[in-house]
């Protein structure tokens, strides 16, 4: 009777121990997506765009586009061209659905709140922000400055998470190249690709950003030498008709907006890319809330 007891004592308790390493086993599986719009500054009227709206008229598109994404996954979200003000409203924005949406990132004309920042938001009920760090894409990139020959001071932001649910740790970048030069946005390409090689662990590495450059020139061919493009390796893409860049008054475009994966997307053992989204940026029917399109990536981790 007692061998009978102890046998079954034995098989409950392997039985708790399997149960608890399939959870663990699952709980190290993450799906998440990655959103990345450049939402035009908020400019003063006499530098606006020819159909060009108030950012006050643009920002309750901009924040809807995000909010329509937010509630199935866990997002990281790479913002181009924001100014401090236009972020502290999509945040707000934000938190109207939930609570606890921050970003990260600075402005790239002093390091603080001055100009464009290439930020990053999260939500801190879904990631723990473990350590972030910003480089200006020039010769001196630990102080404000900007490449010889480029139009402005231009910035990348690093940051790596940790999905407080399952515990992955990803490494996250976003950025925005310069419109001017080419020069500058093939150096920048190589500067950013010398940052990713040298992130001091081995989690997965991810990159969004405005890269004002097409695919078939130099500076996206630099990054694709180290990462994988979501719009080439996903398995379904969605609105390929549409650009990612559009301007106010029409369709026409090119797509120069890119999100990028590791070199193992979609080959046994790597990240999985299910689909990339252009979403349209048109509102109310008529207007713009962007020059830009968003780009929407949807991942899967599995270990």
């Amino acid at each position: 009777m007692r061998a009978i007891v102890f046998i079954t004592f034995l098989v409950c308790t392997l039985a708790v121990a399997l149960n608890d390493i399939t959870k663990d086993a699952l709980q190290k599986n993450l799906e998440f997506r990655v959103y990345s719009n450049n939402i035009r500054y908020a400019s003063n009227p006499d530098k606006r765009l020819p159909g060009e709206l108030p950012w006050d008229e643009r920002k309750e598109g901009a924040i809807k586009a995000i909010q329509d994404e937010i509630s199935s996954y866990p997002i990281l979200i790479g913002i181009q061209e924001a100014l401090n003000n236009q972020l502290l409203d999509i945040i707000n924005g934000l938190n109207q659905v939930s609570n606890n949406w921050r970003f990260y990132g600075v402005g790239r004309d002093d390091g603080e709140t001055a100009g464009e920042y290439s930020a990053i938001i999260y939500n801190s009920n879904d990631w723990n922000l473990l350590n972030g760090t910003y480089k200006w894409l020039s010769q001196t990139p630990d102080v404000p400055s900007k490449y010889p020959g480029a139009a402005t001071k231009r910035i990348v932001t690093i940051a790596t998470f940790e999905h407080v649910q399952s515990g992955v740790k990803v490494n996250f970048l976003n950025t925005h190249l310069d419109q001017k030069s080419q020069e500058a946005r093939e150096f920048s390409t190589e500067l950013i690709s010398s940052y990713i090689e040298s992130i001091p662990n081995d989690y997965p590495t991810f990159l969004s950003g405005d890269f004002n450059s097409k695919s078939t020139d130099v500076a996206y061919k630099t990054i694709a030498e180290l990462l994988k493009d979501s719009a080439t390796v996903s398995y379904a893409t969605y609105n390929d008709n549409l650009h990612t860049y559009s301007g106010f008054s029409g369709p026409q475009g090119d797509n120069i907006d890119f999100i990028w994966s590791p070199n193992n997307t979609n080959s046994v053992g790597g990240v999985t890319a299910y689909s990339h989204i252009i979403i349209d940026n048109l509102y109310n029917g008529t207007s713009r809330f962007s020059d830009y399109r968003p780009v929407l990536a949807h991942y899967e981790i599995k270990y």
